[in-house]
């Protein structure tokens, strides 16, 4: 999966980033996190889109956001039930750009289903622009399907509801749901930021930080439309969770990692015990490239805190620790 150098760190080395990390956590203490913007209530102008699709949503910036949960029933990985807020839920994204409109969406479903719908929306004319299995060894096991689309919004939005059918269903609502012994606190230290619980996981969102664009047309002799920029409204973040097992602790997600990061990030990753379970793309063309680095790892809460803060300090979303 793309690794550069060696995977064998010594226990010594572990060791030490372990007690200079504890120490920086310690220093994060100190400084204020980060805080989560909410989303905004939709205005009228997206009623139309809101209608076709069949399910509410909200505005985010520019952008009409929708969430939808086609996935019913728990996710097993490893033998652990994924906490339902640690399964990231389907959504749909819409926005307009001259006179062109544009959705970006990713929708989650059993694998049993996924190569079908995928072949539907191809047929209807969406793109589909990835097909992928986030968590294998998972039961039941389970398809990511990234698409998009161009045009007009409330057209874009049938398809997708012809394309989907009745699986399309309005998304669960956020509720905090029981962290157990999990010390939140002390995580948002680590990882400089505060955390979303959500349905017995607590989440953490980093966007990327430099801009993405994708999907420009060359030909366009108009230049109505010279590219999208990606951000955390269009899937461009890394999504972590944690979630509770007695004393220890599970962390799931994806990394939103440069080509030149992943063999980095996995190995700090590593040095942790987190996995990494799968890497994929969801854009064939987007600029700087990105791929989503899918990891799995249990262990004492703080360790695992430890090594997502490794894993963000190599995609320079953190200063990295330094020896005094």
């Amino acid at each position: 999966m793309f690794l550069e150098g060696s995977r064998q760190w010594s226990v010594r080395a572990a060791q030490a980033y372990v007690f200079l990390s504890l120490v920086s956590a310690l220093v994060l203490a100190q400084q204020p996190l980060q805080q989560a913007q909410p989303a905004r209530v939709a205005p009228g102008k997206w009623a139309a889109v809101a209608h076709a699709l069949g399910v509410a949503g909200d505005v985010r910036g520019d952008v009409f956001r929708v969430g939808f949960a086609p996935f019913a029933g728990r996710v097993w990985m490893h033998r652990v039930a994924l906490a339902p807020g640690a399964v990231e839920q389907s959504w749909a994204a819409f926005g307009q750009q001259g006179a062109l409109g544009w959705m970006i969406g990713r929708v989650l479903l059993p694998a049993s289903e996924g190569a079908r719908i995928a072949g539907v929306m191809a047929h209807d004319g969406l793109d589909v622009t990835g097909v992928v299995d986030p968590l294998p060894g998972s039961s039941p096991a389970i398809t990511v399907i990234y698409f998009r689309g161009m045009g007009d919004v409330t057209d874009l939005a049938r398809t997708l509801k012809k394309s989907l059918g009745p699986a399309l269903r309005p998304a669960r609502q956020a509720v905090s749901g029981e962290l157990g012994r999990l010390n939140v606190t002390r995580i948002e230290q680590v990882l400089g930021r505060r955390g979303e619980p959500d349905a017995g996981a607590l989440i953490f969102r980093i966007p990327r930080p430099e801009q993405i664009k994708c999907c420009g047309l060359s030909n366009d002799p108009l230049l109505v439309f010279s590219g999208l920029s990606l951000g955390p409204v269009t899937g461009m973040e890394s999504r972590i969770a944690f979630q509770p097992q007695g004393v220890r602790a599970v962390v799931s997600g994806r990394l939103a990692v440069r080509h030149d990061e992943v063999g980095p990030v996995e190995r700090a990753l590593e040095v942790f015990g987190i996995e990494t379970v799968a890497l994929a793309e969801s854009f064939p063309d987007e600029q700087p490239r990105i791929f989503f680095l899918h990891f799995f790892g249990r262990g004492k809460p703080l360790e695992l805190a430890l090594g997502m803060r490794a894993a963000l300090e190599r995609m320079q979303h953190l200063p990295p620790v330094t020896r005094p």
